[in-house]
């Protein structure tokens, strides 16, 4: 989570913008101040305003834009691959978690392969590097037979890293807005 009040409120911007565009029903919002703190009721309501307020802004209503990532040819790929297991989707599961059908990246679950890995591209992308027995293509990091412990760290702060400094670039103040030339 963004450590900035800028970045915080950038990232609940986003979220709640693609929360309008893809349909989504329920949000879970969170404040700049749960990166130190536990929320005020005025954090909170401060929040909501900010994301009613970026959902009912034109980049909510505006046609999604940029290139097809292929993510839904792969989910219908893997749904009808496990589909195809069994009649019963619990044991279609089951069997698909068995085989490696479905395996889930850096998942320590013991019915996990953990052959498949995922990292972050330069766009910001979540791509696969290996997929394990998954039915779907990957596209692995040029130069690296495996990714290393440095690239999953850096993956995991890199939603705070981007958001933070886009809210500095952006010279935004403690609330998040703009700050004013003194």
């Amino acid at each position: 989570f963004p450590r900035t009040p800028g970045g915080a409120i950038g990232l609940l911007r986003d979220s709640a913008v693609l929360a309008m565009r893809t349909g989504t029903e329920r949000m879970i919002v969170k404040t700049p101040a749960e990166a130190h703190r536990i929320p005020t009721i005025q954090d909170n309501i401060h929040a909501l305003e900010e994301a009613a307020l970026a959902a009912a802004g034109p980049y909510a209503r505006a046609d999604a834009a940029g290139a097809e990532f292929g993510v839904l040819a792969e989910a219908r790929t893997l749904v009808d691959t496990v589909l195809g297991l069994h009649p019963d989707v619990g044991r279609a599961l089951a069997e698909a978690f068995r085989r490696g059908l479905l395996d889930v990246p850096y998942c320590l679950h013991a019915d996990n392969a953990n052959r498949s890995r995922s990292y972050i591209d330069d766009r910001g992308s979540l791509q696969w590097h290996s997929t394990g027995a998954m039915p779907i293509g990957a596209t692995p990091v040029p130069g690296r037979d495996r990714l290393r412990a440095d690239d999953l760290l850096g993956m995991l702060s890199h939603t705070q890293e981007s958001f933070d400094r886009a809210a500095v670039a952006r010279g935004e103040g403690p609330d998040g807005r703009t700050a004013l030339p003194v």
